[in-house]
């Protein structure tokens, strides 16, 4: 919501719709029942709500985004073997902006950027997008993880 405020330039843009749109989004997982029974399934829920819970709220800090994080680390871990080439560089993209662009390891002009137009979001929303269509799309009684 802040990151869409801040590119358009309107700070009226209201929550509702976003948070309309997202609890649709994150709901939409719970009707496939019969994927309850797996690990990996269940993993991705944990993974989805994680990241939900930093990126639809108004007022998330830099400090909260170790949530999100959590979230996309449960992500990677479910992700089948060999990991994929999108999923690894969108693990890096979120590693780099997410947790690293606050630190000097950024320039200042760089993490002013990031700050002014709240990008720090932007790899824990691709993530979620990809969890929610994952989630959507998968038998994940192909995964590899065990269910017990």
């Amino acid at each position: 919501m802040g990151m869409a405020r801040r590119i358009s330039g309107n700070v009226n843009i209201p929550n509702m719709p976003f948070l309309l749109g997202g609890l649709i989004l994150f709901a939409l997982p719970y009707l496939r029942i019969s994927q309850y029974k797996h690990l990996a399934f269940r993993l991705m829920l944990l993974a989805s709500t994680l990241i939900f819970t930093v990126i639809f709220s108004s007022g998330s800090e830099s400090p909260t985004y170790i949530i999100a994080f959590a979230g996309v680390a449960v992500w990677f871990i479910v992700q089948q073997t060999p990991k994929s080439k999108w999923v690894i560089a969108l693990f890096v993209f979120a590693f780099c902006l997410t947790s690293l662009s606050p630190t000097d390891l950024f320039p200042r002009a760089v993490k002013e950027f990031i700050r002014l137009y709240s990008l720090k979001a932007l790899p824990c929303m691709i993530i979620w997008f990809a969890i929610i269509y994952q989630m959507m799309k998968e038998d994940f009684e192909s995964y590899l993880i065990a269910d017990k």
